[in-house]
């Protein structure tokens, strides 16, 4: 369970940060929509009575496991939603979780502009990112809802695999540490056929002015505020993931067993001492499982628009009205 202090601001581990939210106003449950078309769900304008921007409510439909709303017509019928209706099972199957049945509410604005006055308005604490995943309790200590605030541009792809990824995983496993809860939404936010592998990613920790990168798991594990992870410690969590679902089979073992771990117990300890039994020089066989990419030549595809940052999550503490802020 999330623990949050009675302060202005207070430190929050291992995801985040919190900040005082007494105001927000929170967006009804799926309940009320029509799911299974994309016809209009509602007469509502685009602003409530106060003036305030609304979400998104006009049109909906449904690609299990989520409920798509928008203030447009989207056009559900193209690749990209079957390709989403496929990551649950790929995310879970991948990690050996057993599957989640919780609904993701996804509210899809028609531009930046939009979407940028809704959360400015509705999450004034919060920085500007093209997207969030929102965690907001029904109840004290009981099931959330899991929400995601994202708009229609060129890197919707990208947007919407990455907050979804963290959608899957909270619906299963309450807490995952900061750098393997991002290293993870890193992962999977390419599309299956990239099997993870991120060539922006992989250029930048290979070819960096000081030669390749030196990484630090130790150090990485240790972090726990957001304004810790810069796009370095993004990378470094990418490609740890990346090695230990593309490497030798016992990483796996090691990755699986303390995902299990963290469905029981969030603080299991560090994950660095069961990855080490495996690769005893771990930092030689993180260097040697990256170089091996870099040689094949893959390195050069396309992917330079995976390069910029700019998402976020928030999980709503359920005890006090906190927010709290993962990049």
């Amino acid at each position: 369970m999330s623990k949050c202090w009675n302060a202005l601001i207070a430190v929050r581990a291992p995801t985040g940060i919190c900040l005082a939210a007494f105001t927000l106003a929170f967006l009804p449950g799926c309940h009320s929509l029509k799911l299974n078309s994309n016809s209009p769900t509602s007469d509502k304008t685009e602003t409530k009575a106060d003036g305030s921007p609304a979400a998104p409510s006009k049109f909906s439909f449904r690609v299990a496991p989520y409920v798509f709303m928008s203030d447009f017509e989207v056009p559900h019928d193209q690749p990209l939603f079957q390709e989403l209706a496929g990551m649950r099972d790929q995310i879970y199957k991948e990690l050996q979780l057993p599957p989640g049945n919780a609904v993701v509410q996804v509210y899809l604005f028609e531009d930046h502009a939009r979407y940028q006055l809704f959360m400015q308005s509705r999450y004034p604490e919060l920085p500007e990112r093209r997207a969030f995943f929102v965690a907001q309790p029904r109840a004290i200590g009981g099931a959330e809802d899991l929400l995601v605030y994202t708009f229609w541009g060129e890197r919707i792809q990208q947007d919407l695999r990455h907050e979804l990824t963290h959608a899957l995983l909270h619906s299963v496993i309450r807490d995952v540490p900061l750098w393997l809860d991002e290293g993870l939404a890193e992962y999977f936010e390419l599309p299956p056929d990239r099997k993870g592998l991120n060539p922006a990613h992989l250029a930048s920790l290979r070819r960096g002015p000081l030669g390749p990168y030196k990484p630090d798991l130790t150090r990485l594990e240790g972090l726990t505020e957001v304004k810790q992870m810069t796009p370095t410690e993004y990378r470094e969590s990418w490609a740890w993931v990346h090695l230990m679902l593309r490497d030798k089979p016992e990483a796996k073992v090691v990755l699986t067993n303390y995902l299990r771990q963290l469905r029981l117990n969030a603080t299991p300890g560090p994950l660095e001492p069961k990855l080490a039994a495996v690769f005893p020089a771990l930092d030689e066989a993180f260097d040697k499982h990256l170089a091996q990419f870099e040689a094949s030549g893959r390195a050069d595809a396309d992917g330079r628009w995976w390069l910029e940052r700019g998402r976020g999550c928030v999980s709503i503490c359920p005890i006090v009205p906190y927010v709290l802020l993962v990049l």
